[in-house]
């Protein structure tokens, strides 16, 4: 039954990047609407999050957002077949490279470069966009449950040369690559139940300091930002250069600075494109589990 769906994935797939790509993004962006409709829980949860970081915007325009967020996901799925089977050429043609001159730099430094970025538009090809690029990279993902589907999607997500390792492996992975000179790519936007709570949006997120940990070993770090130009299969992306402050002899406090400053080119891109953003996520969840670090932040109600 498994080796069964990975073959109706790669066959649908298939189908699917015949299709000019700016028609598969709209046909998805049309279901991803609908999702929206039907799917009332990640609904809810995109109203509410929607709600925290724009209380003084008013409820239609949260809703358009939190629709336009449903599209938006629903696009980058049906593009998924143009990312993992059309070739470098095409793909490469489809890109707007800014910032590349001073990380490009900073990887012939020999020692690795860490980038951190978001769920944002189409986030598969910005994380392929480095292989697509001539740069050695590594990255770490999570692994679906399904094992056939798992190893047909890694297959197609390490086809330029990233290397991916699950979430349970041990980062010995990383340091040796990091040695070897490859960029490391992190998600930063995601809630971590073992994380430490971090400023995201105004808002405190139980947030990972993996990559605050490599800059204090002096690692250069950049924050990716990848936007969609319009509603086309046509994207801009910007790596910012992360200026690490030195040391203050507080480990932890110089986490907490160096991923506020991390997040902040992330969190302009938001702001900048808000329906661009997985908004389905529950990114503030220590403030919906723990009601009294809520009260410490922002006052009793």
């Amino acid at each position: 039954m498994d080796t069964l769906s990975a073959l109706a994935v790669k066959v649908l797939f298939r189908l699917i990047s015949w299709l000019p790509a700016r028609v598969a993004g709209g046909i998805g962006a049309g279901l991803g609407r609908l999702g929206y409709y039907l799917d009332k829980r990640h609904r809810n949860v995109a109203h509410r999050n929607l709600a925290r970081i724009y209380p003084h915007r008013d409820r239609r325009w949260r809703q358009h957002i939190a629709r336009e967020s449903f599209a938006e996901l629903g696009r980058t799925i049906f593009e998924l077949p143009h990312v993992f089977l059309r070739p470098k050429k095409y793909l490469l043609s489809r890109l707007e490279i800014r910032g590349e001159d001073a990380f490009r730099e900073a990887m012939q430094q020999g020692h690795g470069v860490v980038i951190t970025s978001i769920h944002v538009s189409n986030w598969e090809l910005g994380a392929m966009s480095f292989s697509l690029l001539g740069y050695p990279s590594a990255q770490m993902y999570r692994t679906l449950r399904q094992a056939g589907l798992d190893r047909l999607l890694k297959s197609w997500r390490e086809r330029f040369g990233t290397m991916l390792h699950t979430r349970t492996e041990k980062l010995r992975w990383l340091y040796k690559a990091m040695k070897q000179g490859a960029c490391i790519g992190l998600m930063t936007d995601q809630h971590l139940s073992n994380g430490i709570p971090i400023p995201f949006l105004g808002h405190m997120a139980n947030s990972t300091t993996l990559p605050a940990t490599l800059a204090m070993k002096g690692r250069p770090v950049f924050s990716l930002t990848f936007q969609r130009l319009g509603r086309d299969f046509r994207f801009r992306m910007q790596l910012h250069p992360i200026d690490i402050p030195p040391p203050s002899g507080d480990k932890n406090t110089d986490a907490i600075e160096i991923m506020r400053r991390i997040n902040k080119p992330l969190e302009d891109s938001i702001r900048e494109r808000p329906e661009l953003w997985l908004w389905t996520h529950r990114r503030w969840r220590i403030l919906e589990q723990e009601p009294q670090i809520a009260e410490v932040v922002y006052g009793a109600p």
